[in-house]
């Protein structure tokens, strides 16, 4: 277990939008159009781009509308890049709005380098009416181009080029389309049915829910797609992408809420905090406004500039105000100037907002200091809220006030009752700014940033933190680098100096003592270092006992409980109840949850799956009432786990990908998050949806030196290429898990199931010293620890391992030894699965058939779609089975057994080779295996 909406309605410059900010040469150029090696990477645009794929494939078009920014080009972008490897040739323009008005400009950037090609298989009339459409042949004096004769040029132009291979066809920004061309595009579309010309669209809308106007530029038949907004969690990863700036918390919620997911808005408010020094500033104040930069801000700023005073009073009110507040005439009247320049528009409800994000942020930027205390005074007098009031209170004050840092304290009392430590770190660092006391301050302070963390707010947490280095107490500086050294992660080199810092201040003191001594345990344990872990464990615990600090004692527990349940369950199960015991009827701890967590993992182990589903389902509970975060990830990653083992598939999906979209938010590296979103998608997604999580989390577990998720990586990694089939890969992978493990001495079997599945792949990939090895390690651990809820499994491993020489009496002993029920239901799906397998082999067709279907119901009653997938494929082969060898085949097994190679068969057997190579296949189906090594050592 680890540690473990709508645009702004003036359009946007040409030049800086759609493109994810990106400036390519203009690509309707030529004929063929790769993307090169540094193209930007498409982030959270999968989804949207299999509908893409799939409308193109269906109905041959697709048109794509959103507004300026929204990244439409760039999906134009991804087709051309697919495009040009798989053979199409992709014909594109690019219009921009001082290119309206010349006529067939468009016509010229689609088929201007293709027309020399072309010129022969065109009728004279037709080459003559397009050659001097696209300016390649001056016209006769006097004499007019044929409208007819292009159009019609243009249509039997894309049906020869679709006649020598597939043809797509990208329009962007039509909006800004020349009239000729579109006429002629839109006539040759009504008439192309072939899907062999495909043709997607773009169109500039400028606000969501607007309708296109170019679906005349498709084939009648296709389909409208709105291109939407990024979540956070995409305008995240595009920062990360493209600008190598990592935000979380706070901020990354400020910036994906102020470009409203605009791709364009995010990347430019990104470059802005990473340049001005932004980023530390928003996080130390999240109500300071962003630095919207001069290419955004001119959007808006001349329409803001031509309103009365009254109405820019009333939006600096309206960008202050919480979402729902109600606002009296006096503020919402003068608005209605706003709503005449599309700043401001009506909510379904009646209530105005603001026609984008962004303005609402330029307003704050722009507004007066003495401005903005008054909307935020008016605001405290309009709330009935004590927290939303006194918050306002503490913006409109001018000058450090005690009392009102006593509301505030107060009010961040009121918050955590409601369960939201993230606005009572917000509110205890107002109180911290109004407390003139620094011992008082600094202690509020560190409060803040406590409540930051614990909320999933490292930005903010860090931010606090950080100035507190020179704090009055000891016990605060200490504290407040502690917890900036675990905000950095278990690896970061920078931890270091702050934890020496912090054992100077402690003055000897045994709890501070005891809590520096606490963080470098989790760092020497976190890297492997399993003895300095524990010396440092022991020389944290002889301090804590002359400490009367039961939080202290609990987080010590949490600690050692782990490393006690692999060498000694029953007293590692003692020592966690023990910490529960201490934590009871206190405020809720990291330490306090993370031995809650342990119980339903000892639980978990034991097999005992009703206890541990009803220890982290009631810890979740009161986890989520509680607001905290960062315990809420640590709990769902426990929880996906059970519910895997407890055989609840479709909860174990659910849990695992909210567990990876927390951690995407608040952890400073990626790799535990894509582990558990490649674990979830084992249980209700797909293997290759998880190959490519797990390759990602494999990377960043590497460069991040992280043992612990570079084993579980690898071991989910192993298990998405037995899905897949590949068993020489999913032996090398679940080997690497293995021996990760191993070194970190992570003994216990039952911690990570790697030990079946890697005898198994062992098994298939023809090593069968290894696998027996494997199988031997496994059930004498597993026998020492009292581990039997395993032998299920390693009962299958070793038929595989049998049946490589005997398949019929390897199907015989895991049949025998099936049992009818299993504290881990898809183990028992395995082992049937495993059996239809071996009776397959065993040339048992009915008896396989019984088997398959057993395993395929058990799986879709858990509800693990991937392993129903590969069942039901299962069962098609094996229904798909031939008769039994004929005689040619017959003599080509007996070849391929004593060695022979294609070629030297063909030669005996007086076959070609390709009728070799014909009847292997037909083998390999019909005795269940993948190649010529595994049918040599088939035998019937």
């Amino acid at each position: 277990m680890p540690r473990s909406g709508d645009t702004l309605a003036q359009p946007v410059p040409r030049r800086h939008t759609d493109r994810h900010d990106r400036h390519p040469p203009r690509p309707g150029r030529s004929r063929h159009h790769p993307g090169g090696p540094d193209r930007a990477p498409l982030v959270d645009r999968a989804h949207l781009l299999a509908d893409i794929r799939a409308a193109l494939a269906a109905t041959g078009g697709v048109l794509l509308h959103g507004p300026a920014g929204i990244g439409k080009t760039a999906l134009l972008d991804t087709l051309a890049q697919d495009a040009g490897p798989a053979g199409e040739t992709v014909l594109r323009s690019s219009p921009t709005a001082a290119e309206a008005d010349l006529p067939h400009l468009a016509l010229i950037d689609l088929l201007g380098e293709a027309l020399p090609g072309l010129a022969e298989d065109l009728p004279d009339h037709l080459r003559q009416a397009l050659e001097c459409a696209l300016l390649h042949r001056a016209p006769q004096p006097g004499t007019p181009t044929d409208p007819l004769a292009v159009r019609v040029a243009v249509l039997e132009a894309l049906r020869r080029l679709a006649q020598r291979g597939p043809v797509l066809v990208l329009l962007d920004d039509t909006q800004w389309l020349d009239e000729a061309s579109r006429q002629v595009i839109a006539f040759a579309a009504r008439r192309l049915t072939d899907r062999r010309v495909r043709i997607a669209v773009t169109e500039r809308t400028e606000h969501a829910g607007a309708a296109p106007e170019r679906g005349a530029l498709c084939p009648p038949a296709a389909r409208e797609i709105a291109v939407g907004p990024l979540g956070e969690r995409g305008t995240g990863a595009l920062l990360r992408e493209r600008l190598g700036l990592r935000l979380s918390g706070l901020t990354l919620t400020r910036v994906h809420a102020v470009s409203g997911g605009n791709p364009y808005y995010a990347l430019e408010l990104g470059r802005s905090l990473a340049t001005g020094g932004g980023e530390s500033a928003l996080a130390a104040d999240p109500a300071r406004p962003l630095d919207v930069p001069h290419r955004l801000r001119a959007l808006v700023s001349a329409r803001l500039g031509e309103l009365p005073d009254t109405a820019r009073q009333s939006l600096t009110v309206l960008a202050a105000a919480r979402t729902g507040t109600g606002l009296p005439a006096t503020i919402t009247e003068p608005l209605a100037a706003a709503r005449r320049h599309g700043i401001v528009q009506q909510t379904p409800a009646g209530t105005p907002q603001f026609s984008h994000p962004l303005v609402a942020e330029v307003v704050l930027a722009d507004a007066a200091p003495d401005t903005l205390r008054a909307a935020h005074r008016l605001l405290a007098e309009l709330t009935a809220d004590p927290v939303e009031q006194v918050r306002h209170q503490a913006l409109a004050a001018d000058a450090p006030d005690p009392r009102l840092a006593s509301r505030l304290h107060r009010a961040a009392d009121t918050a955590l009752t409601r369960g939201a430590p993230g606005t009572a770190a917000e509110l205890l660092r107002l109180a911290a700014d109004h407390t003139p006391d620094p011992d008082t301050a600094s202690r509020r302070l560190l409060a803040a940033a406590r409540n930051a963390a614990a909320a999933g707010l490292p930005d903010l947490a860090r931010a606090c933190g950080e100035r507190l280095a020179a704090a009055p107490a000891a016990d605060v500086r200490v504290h407040a680098r502690l917890l900036l050294a675990r905000l950095l992660g278990p690896d970061h080199p920078g931890a270091e100096p702050l934890l020496t810092a912090a054992a100077e201040d402690t003055g000897g003191h045994p709890a501070l003592t005891a809590a520096v001594h606490q963080e470098r345990a989790v760092r020497a344990l976190h890297r492997g270092d399993r003895a300095e872990g524990l010396a440092e464990l022991a020389t944290a615990e002889k301090h804590a006992d002359h400490a009367d600090d039961p939080d202290l004692l609990v987080e010590l527990l949490a600690q050692r409980a782990p490393l006690t349940l692999l060498t000694d369950p029953a007293l590692g199960l003692a020592q966690l109840e023990r910490g529960c015991r201490l934590a009871a009827g206190r405020p809720p701890t990291a330490a306090a949850v993370f031995c809650r967590e342990g119980l339903a993992v000892a639980a978990l182990r034991s097999g005992d799956l009703p206890r541990a589903v009803a220890e982290v389902e009631a810890l979740r509970a009161e986890v989520e009432a509680a607001g905290r975060t960062e315990d809420l990830a640590n709990v769902l990653y426990i929880a996906a786990s059970v519910y895997e083992r407890a055989g609840r598939c479709t909860e174990a999906y659910a849990a695992g990908r909210a567990a990876h979209d927390l951690r995407e938010r608040i952890e400073p590296s990626p790799g535990p998050a894509r582990v558990l979103g490649g674990a979830a998608e084992l249980n209700g997604g797909t293997a290759d949806r998880a190959a490519h999580l797990l390759d990602s989390a494999i990377r960043a577990a590497e460069s991040d030196h992280d043992r612990e998720w570079l084993a579980y990586a690898h071991g989910l990694r192993g298990r998405a290429e037995l899905l897949r089939g590949n068993h020489p890969a999913a032996a090398d992978h679940l080997t690497r898990c293995r021996l990760l493990l191993r070194l970190m001495e992570f003994t216990d079997p039952a911690l990570f199931l790697v030990d079946a599945d890697l005898a198994e792949a062992l098994a298939l990939s023809g090593r069968p010293e290894q696998a027996a090895a494997t199988l031997a390690d496994a059930r004498d651990r597993a026998a020492r620890l009292g581990r039997d809820v395993l032998t299920l499994g390693l009962h299958r491993a070793e038929a595989h391992l049998t049946a490589a020489t005997d398949p019929r009496r390897a199907a015989d002993t895991l049949r025998a030894l099936l049992p009818d029920t299993h504290p881990y239901p898809l183990e028992l799906a395995r082992a049937h699965l495993a059996l239809g397998t071996l009776e397959r082999r065993a040339r048992r067709r009915a008896a396989a058939r019984t088997a398959l279907q057993e395993a395929h119901t058990r799986y879709t009653a858990a509800g693990c779609r991937p392993w129903q997938q590969h069942t039901a494929a299962a069962l098609a082969a094996l229904d798909a089975l031939e008769a039994d060898p004929t005689p040619m085949q017959q003599q080509i097994l007996t070849l391929i057994r004593s060695g022979a190679t294609n070629r030297e068969i063909a030669a005996r057997l007086h076959l070609s080779v390709k009728a070799v190579e014909a009847n292997l296949t037909r083998l390999y189906r019909q005795y269940g295996v993948r190649g010529r090594a595994e049918l040599a050592r088939h035998r019937d």
